[in-house]
This record gives structure tokens, sequence and C-alpha cells, in this order.
């Protein structure tokens, strides 16, 4: 119950009022009462207050000579001594210490500088344990990455580590009287075989996932000073002996689905270079080191092919899709003078004329595969002039003229697909 709350003496701060006569002043004996009334403008409730205020004070001095400090939590577990919850005592103070007189704030700061810090009282209660820890061994310092310390004491400080810039001025102060100050966070930094908080790593391999489109680097890759090769090769691993995918191998996998394939990595990151050759770099990719030139790619795919009988059923899949990639000529020599005919005719503005052929076989490759324009085969030419040729010719009726043209057998095949895809597409709009 708050103070203002709890019950006092009634006699205290009282008189009985009856017209000025005392004991022995005339009047009838057996009269009525005269009614009671308060005096002193509330100044028992006052002096209850500061009773009742001091009282928790001396129990938070009791505190302070055996723990050292305030930052006690208010649970009955730890809170309450001798009968008395100091720790809800205090935090009663705290949600309401702007009603504390500046005597009483300045008894509580005697006793403990920051029993009502500006940051989260855990955050103070870690501090307090780790001073004690550095009172009896000693400041830390990062020169060995933190070893040796208790694995309660290393993580608090990795984390503080981590978040030293979001901290405030004043944490950072009581951080350095621990010895873990800006330069001490440097040399922790610059460690070459540090342990990285699981939230960096996944940073940088979300990063090395943008930039090169998969996570299946080399062993000894390296970014930015962090060995995201290694540090891959552990999950996979604990991934594996966990028999089940683990919260960190979910998230790599939202970035890779083959990051841990159950084949050799350097096969997966080959497949990773023959696509690429294939349909090209999606834009913001880029080629990794020592990646594999188109010619051995291509090598390697005609291997692949040959030996499926040893292969995975899902590393058949995943031939299958880069074999769907490779262009060849759909239109037979013999359905050409046909086909030609039936182009509507584009105006001249002058500068070099794209072939037609190339324009209707890049269109047949995207309607046969159903791979997005960005992903059209180099060879077919630049995929922004061959969309906007398809839209034309597909607003105009062209290449429904084309499916249902009667051509040579070889060609009914890609006729029909294109077909289906003029149909999807104008569904779709």
């Amino acid at each position: 119950m708050h103070g203002p709350h709890r019950p006092v003496e009634a006699a205290v701060g009282l008189h009985v009022v009856d017209g000025g006569a005392g004991p022995g002043a005339d009047g009838p004996a057996d009269g009525p009462a005269a009614p009671a009334v308060r005096s002193g403008h509330g100044h028992g409730l006052v002096r209850r207050q500061t009773q009742l205020f001091d009282e928790g004070l001396e129990h938070a001095r009791r505190h302070v000579e055996e723990f050292g400090h305030l930052a006690l939590a208010h649970t009955p577990a730890t809170g309450i001594r001798d009968g008395f919850d100091l720790g809800r005592w205090l935090a009663h103070r705290r949600a309401t210490a702007a009603l504390l007189s500046a005597q009483q704030a300045a008894q509580l700061a005697q006793l403990d500088a920051w029993w009502n810090p500006p940051w989260p009282m855990h955050w103070q209660r870690g501090w307090y344990r780790a001073r004690d820890f550095v009172r009896r061994h000693g400041p830390v310092h990062c020169g060995d990455n933190l070893e040796g310390l208790p694995r309660w004491l290393g993580l608090w400080l990795r984390q503080q580590i981590t978040h030293y810039r979001q901290l405030q001025e004043g944490q950072q102060r009581l951080l350095a009287e621990l010895g873990l100050h800006e330069g001490e966070i440097k040399r922790f930094h610059a460690w070459p075989g540090r342990r990285h908080p699981v939230g960096e790593a996944l940073a940088v391999a979300s990063a090395f996932a943008a930039r090169h489109a998969h996570l299946v680097p080399s062993r000894t890759t390296t970014v930015d000073g962090f060995a995201l090769g290694p540090w891959l090769a552990k999950a996979r691993v604990r991934q594996r002996q966990a028999g089940r995918p683990t919260r960190l191998g979910q998230r790599l996998t939202a970035l890779d689905f083959w990051w841990n394939p159950p084949w050799p990595i350097a096969w997966q990151r080959t497949w990773w270079a023959a696509r690429h050759h294939l349909s090209g770099l999606p834009p913001g990719v880029q080629w990794w080191p020592g990646a594999p030139t188109a010619d051995r790619t291509a090598a390697w795919l005609h291997q692949q092919a040959a030996r499926r009988p040893q292969l995975q059923p899902a590393q058949n899949d995943l031939v299958n899709e880069l074999i769907a990639l490779i262009w060849r000529p759909r239109i037979s020599d013999s359905a050409w003078p046909t086909l030609s005919a039936l182009l509507s005719p584009l105006p001249h503005h002058g500068g070099r004329r794209r072939s037609e052929r190339q324009v209707l076989e890049a269109i047949l490759h995207i309607a046969c595969t159903g791979q997005p324009w960005t992903q059209l085969p180099p060879a077919l030419g630049d995929y922004q002039a061959c969309h906007r040729r398809y839209r034309r010719w597909l607003a105009d009726g062209t290449l429904t003229r084309i499916s249902h043209t009667l051509l040579p057998d070889p060609d009914s095949a890609w006729q029909q697909r294109l077909a289906a895809h003029i149909t999807s597409a104008a569904g779709s709009s």
C-alpha cells in the first residue's frame, strides 16, 4: 500500500473542541460531544511518511554494507530481508523519485550513486556483478579475445561491445571502470580470431549472398576480416549433428536454399557459376574471386550430364535446370521464309536494325523456358530491346498469327508453347 493510503494514529494532530471548555469547565457534563477537527495542516501524515522513509533507508544502508549497491530486483526471493520488502520499496522510490525531497534523494545517492540510473536496472545489476569480479581479478582486457573469463561475464561484455555506440555516456564511463574503454573495444574488433555474434555473422553472410547470389564460398573465404568460409562450415556441421534444421540454418536457408547441400560444396559452387554463365549475372550480382570460366563450366555441365546415374535426384534436377538455360535455335531454316512474311514491318529510324529472327528466337526462348526477361541468354541480345519488340508483336497479333500458321513438324513444339504463353499473358493482363 502506498504511503499516502497507510493508516496513521488518529490522535496525532487532533484535539477536542468544546467551545473553549476544558476539563472541569462549566457546561453540561452529559451533553453532546464536540466534533473532532484536524490541526497542523497534515503534519502528522508528513511525519509518518518521513518515519517510513527512514525505516526503508536503514534497510537500504544494511544492504549496501553487505552487497555494495542498491540494484536489487523487487522479487520475493531477493527483495525481502528481515520481513521488509526492500526491493519493492526501492522500486517505488524510483517510480516516484520526483516526489522525494532533496535531502531524501541525497541520502539514497550517498548510499549508491546509481540507485536510480537512466538505463534499465538489469544492466546496472550486471555491471555491479562485473565490478565485483574486476575487484577480485583485475580489469578486463581484449588482448586475448576475452578468453579465460566466466561465461556469464564474457557474454555480458560481448553484448556491451556490440552495442557500445548505442550506450549512454554514463554507461560507457562505467564500462571504462571495468577496463573496457574505447581503445580496448577497437582492440577486440581487430582480433583476427575473435568469435562474432550471430547477428553480425548473419549480416556478413547476407551481404555475400546479395553480392554473389549464393552461400557456398570456399573454405578460405574471408569478407572484411571475417572468416565467412570457416563460419559456414561450422554451421553446416552443427546442423548435421542436430539432425534437423537449426534456427541459424533456417535463416541461412532463406538466403540460399542450397547453402548446406548433401553433396560437395565445390559442386554447388560450380553449379552457380554455370548458371550465371548461361543466364547472365542478375542485376547487382558480381563474380566471386576464382569463379570458373564459361568454358570450364560448359565442360563441367557436359560431364554431369554424362554421369547422371551417379547423381542424387536433387542434383539431377539442378542439372536439368541448367540444361533448360542452354539456348539452341528453335526456328528451322525451312520455316523461316514463312515466318518472316508474317512479321509486321517496323519503321526504321537509322542505326543498325536488329535481326528479326534473333528477336523471335528470344521471344520463343522466354515462352518455352518461362524465364524472366532479365535472364535472357546474352547470345540473344539485349533483353530490353527484345521485350519491347515482344510487346509490339503481342499487341498487333503477330505472335498469334505465328502460333496458328502451318509450319514443318520440327517447329510445331515451340508453336504450342508460344500459344500457351500468349494465352497466359492475355489472362494476366
